[in-house]
C-alpha cells in the first residue's frame, strides 16, 4: 500500500520516547511506499532544530526516511501551491500542500493529527491508521 505520510508519523517513529512510537513504526513498516511531500521534509528540519538537535542529528533524521527504498519524495504542482495560498489560516498552509498530494495521487493519508484527519475526511481522503 502507498500512502502520503505526514510529519508527525515520521517524528513519532524516529524518537523512541514519543507517545505513539510503536504505532508509528508499525504503520511505516506496513506500507510499501511512503509518499513524503517536500513540505514534510521542511517541517522535519524545523522540528529538529526547534527540538535542539544539532545539524548532524537533523541530517540523520531526514536521511533515515529519504534514503529508505520505500520513500518517494513528492513535489506540489503549481496549481496546488496557488490553491493552498487561499486557505484562511496561514498555519494550515502546510496541511493544504500535504492534502493536495494525497488527493492528486489518490492514496490514503497517514497522520495522527486530528485536525488534519478532519480536513482529509471532509475531502474524501482515506485515512490510516
Amino acid at each position: 500500500m502507498r500512502a502520503v505520510v505526514d510529519t508527525n508519523v515520521l517524528i513519532y517513529a524516529y524518537f523512541s520516547d514519543a507517545e505513539r512510537h510503536d504505532e508509528a513504526r508499525k504503520l511505516l513498516i506496513s506500507l510499501d511506499k511512503w509518499i513524503i511531500p517536500l513540505v514534510v521534509v521542511v517541517e522535519l528540519f524545523w522540528f529538529s532544530r526547534g527540538a535542539g538537535l544539532d545539524a548532524k542529528r537533523t541530517r540523520d533524521l531526514i536521511l533515515t526516511y529519504l534514503a529508505d527504498k520505500r520513500a518517494e519524495l513528492a513535489h506540489n504542482e503549481l496549481d496546488e501551491i496557488l490553491d493552498s495560498l487561499s486557505c484562511e489560516d496561514p498555519l494550515d498552509w502546510e496541511d493544504e500542500l500535504i492534502l493536495s498530494i494525497a488527493e492528486r495521487e489518490g492514496v490514503p493519508l497517514a497522520t495522527f493529527d486530528s485536525k488534519m484527519r478532519s480536513k482529509a475526511e471532509g475531502r474524501g481522503i482515506q485515512l490510516i491508521p
